[in-house]
């Protein structure tokens, strides 16, 4: 107990240090009933439907789950009895964050040398999004939390560099909604925002082609990703696939079958063997109402819900814990930021849950922010349900061998959109190329290494929008190997 304090200064450094969350899961017993009733009930959204998931280890994985979870929110039950107020239980990971901060900058100009201002910015164990999530995190701590004013100065300017050499969007956006949610209560939420409107300011003078990604509208890939756990979820709508198992349905989609951390490839590292058959473990639906769905279907979103809308009921009042939550949920409209176990990210929303839920709170409550969130992540689906359709396009010829060598297709009429061609299996589907202009032909390379077996080669059109895409043309044929 007299530990956690440095525990969580280290834990960003060391994320292997929050596997011992377990250990906390007796300071459960003094939350009040509301609060262990929603727990017990997000622990059943996800044991019951993994009892009739499809995947043998469904129920061991969702299980694991549990018991993680659990133990993470008992540490932060933990913490806010340690030092009742959050500012002060929140302080340590402040400087974790910000050694953090320091070892991305150094590991990224020891790979990219003088180069490092032309990439975005990298970490051996972050992806950019996730780190620049991360410096999001630290300018609303330097906010909140009475650090010397020294510290707290560097705080809040690193965290802001590294949001800003991230270019994450998702980061920004959480850094928005974060500090408008902080506004509620408090002046320093003001602060907040006036922050990330100097950021975004700051981005467009820059006028770099890293910083230009805050102001671009393209999905980077997602709408694969969505389209393909939108899938899943029709076909186990009650159960979805289990827990750590969606991946195996969604890798290939974006990237490879299995890929690590960017500035590791970067380096010349790729995916070991041994890990290829994991490497599901790690693709994500970059939406949490869907990878909820995927998941555990309809009963396992439901719980994340209900769990995520107690969370700020229990935070509502405290300028703190709300604005952390909420930098979370908005961060789940595009991402899966407390997907855990991870690299202590998703970690830290699970510790605020815990702090949240100790100060109390009321049902009624949780049952209206489960909605809101709810709402908040159907956004980008609610936007694509209403956008008015292209002229559908026409085939005018498709070339496509068995299974090798390279396939050719040209579309009449379909100015405007954006070709992806998919290969599928059993389970998951594997991107052939990129993408294509719609108004050009299309050639697309099979895999060297395709094993034989039946598979389903799939075409689809996105139509671009101001906002967010949409397949809007679908074509498939059956291809033998």
């Amino acid at each position: 107990m007299r530990l956690l304090p440095l525990a969580l200064a280290l834990a960003p450094l060391f994320p292997p240090l929050a596997l011992l969350a377990p250990l906390f899961l007796g300071y459960l017993r003094g939350l009040a009933p509301w609060a262990l009733g929603l727990l017990g009930l997000y622990a059943l959204s996800l044991l019951l439907p993994a009892l009739l998931a499809p995947e043998p280890l469904a129920f061991p994985l969702a299980l694991g789950r549990v018991f993680y979870v659990l133990g993470l929110v008992g540490a932060g039950v933990a913490l806010s009895r340690q030092a009742p107020e959050p500012a002060r239980a929140l302080a340590p990971l402040g400087y974790g964050l910000f050694l953090l901060y320091g070892s991305a900058l150094l590991a990224s100009y020891l790979v990219f040398g003088d180069k490092v201002a032309e990439i975005r910015l990298m970490h051996p164990f972050h992806s950019p999004v996730g780190l620049g999530f991360l410096g999001a995190l630290g300018v609303l701590l330097a906010v909140y939390v009475r650090y010397p004013w020294p510290f707290r100065l560097l705080l809040g300017l690193l965290g802001g560099a590294v949001l800003l050499l991230t270019a994450s969007r998702g980061g920004m956006l959480a850094l928005l909604l974060g500090s408008a949610g902080g506004l509620l209560f408090r002046g320093r939420g003001l602060w907040a925002l006036g922050l990330a409107g100097f950021l975004l300011f700051a981005a467009l003078s820059l006028d770099t082609p890293i910083s230009q990604r805050f102001f671009q509208a393209h999905l980077s890939g997602r709408e694969g990703l969505w389209l393909r756990a939108y899938e899943v979820f029709q076909a186990h709508p009650w159960t979805g696939v289990g827990p750590y198992v969606l991946g195996d349905y969604l890798k290939g989609t974006l990237f490879g079958d299995c890929f690590l951390f960017p500035l590791l490839e970067a380096k010349g590292l790729a995916c070991p063997d041994g890990l290829r058959p994991l490497g599901g473990l790690w693709t994500f639906a970059h939406n949490h109402l869907l990878q909820a769905l995927g998941e555990s279907g309809i009963l396992g979103a439901v719980g994340l819900l209900l769990l995520v809308g107690g969370f700020l009921a229990g935070a509502w009042g405290e300028g703190l814990l709300f604005s952390l939550l909420l930098a979370f949920a908005a961060m789940g409209m595009t991402d899966n930021p407390f997907s855990v176990p991870s690299p202590f990210r998703g970690e830290i929303f699970f510790l605020v849950g815990g702090m949240a839920l100790a100060r109390g709170g009321r049902l009624p409550a949780a049952l209206g922010f489960a909605g809101a969130v709810a709402l908040l992540w159907a956004l980008p689906f609610l936007y694509l349900a209403t956008r008015p359709p292209l002229p559908p396009p026409a085939l005018l010829y498709a070339a496509i061998p068995s299974g090798e060598g390279m396939g050719f297709l040209r579309f009449s009429g379909a100015e405007g959109y954006r070709v992806q061609v998919w290969l599928c299996g059993e389970k998951a589907c594997q991107r052939l190329g990129w993408e294509w202009p719609g108004d050009r032909r299309v050639a697309f390379p099979f895999p060297q290494d395709l094993p034989p077996g039946e598979y389903r080669l799939r075409v689809l059109l996105f139509s671009q929008h101001r906002l967010a895409q949409r397949p809007l043309y679908l074509w498939e044929k059956e291809v033998v190997r």
